[in-house]
């Protein structure tokens, strides 16, 4: 399923060479992205919509719904990820930012049942703005199915350089969805063992990008992590996590 890493590499023009790095190296972590779609998938449904849809790294699992539509702000990220899923006619991608209202008029006609948000919504200012497009977006009874980045005391360089306008509390994240329109069914914490990795990175050694070493090890480890936490989950409602996971409904 992945491509060679050559196929990621950074192109001279992208707007943002910070975060298209990153998003290149997360490609690598096989594991830990196949964790976030196991997290996710029982709750989507056949006709997507996937709001910063990046370099498809999360992509590629949903490729056997019915429909799946893309959305990035960031050309360079656009135009690779068309190129790379282009034999798939099921599959849009466009550009577009999901706080401009006019993005609702082509959003529309596609009928989504499911929006998926990954580690999109901490770069968006207006966060409510944003959600509030994408309840627009979904079809009654349609999910929202978010995953961000968790704990503002993890806030440091790497947030700053990826342009992370917050990192999410529990009930700052309820909030934001309810004030959108959405009814939470599930708010709840992920990859506990994340935090000690990012905190070093991130609020003490102030790196700007993720060592490609340590995602390299992280990888191997997880299935590790994965086991753990899940079975830590079934006695425990776990409260940390590096990431957050909010599943919510579209309220009438």
């Amino acid at each position: 399923m992945a491509e060679p890493q050559d196929v990621f590499a950074t192109p001279q023009s992208v707007e943002d060479p910070i975060g298209y790095e990153t998003l290149r190296r997360m490609a690598s972590v096989a594991h830990y992205n196949r964790w976030i779609y196991e997290e996710l998938s029982p709750y989507a449904g056949r006709r997507l919509l996937e709001v910063g849809c990046g370099i498809g790294n999360m992509t590629e699992y949903f490729l056997d719904r019915e429909l799946l539509v893309g959305v990035d702000r960031l050309a360079a990220s656009v135009q690779f990820t068309r190129r790379r899923f282009q034999r798939h006619p099921h599959v849009e991608i466009f550009q577009g930012d999901i706080t401009d209202a006019a993005i609702l008029e082509r959003l529309r006609p596609y009928r989504f049942d499911t929006v998926i948000c990954i580690n999109v919504l901490e770069h968006i200012q207006d966060d409510v703005r944003a959600l509030q497009h994408m309840r627009q977006a979904l079809q009654p009874g349609g999910r929202l199915l978010l995953l961000v980045p968790a704990g503002p005391y993890l806030y440091g360089e790497l947030d700053g350089a990826l342009g992370h306008h917050r990192r999410y509390e529990r009930g700052g994240l309820a909030e934001a969805v309810q004030a959108a329109g959405f009814r939470p069914i599930q708010i709840r914490y992920m990859n506990l063992a994340g935090i000690a990795g990012w905190w070093l990175n991130s609020r003490v050694l102030r790196r700007r990008l993720l060592p490609k070493g340590q995602l390299a090890w992280f990888d191997r480890l997880a299935p590790l992590f994965i086991r753990a936490e899940r079975l830590l989950r079934r006695v425990w409602d776990v409260p940390a996590g590096q990431s957050l996971i909010c599943i919510a409904e579209k309220r009438p």
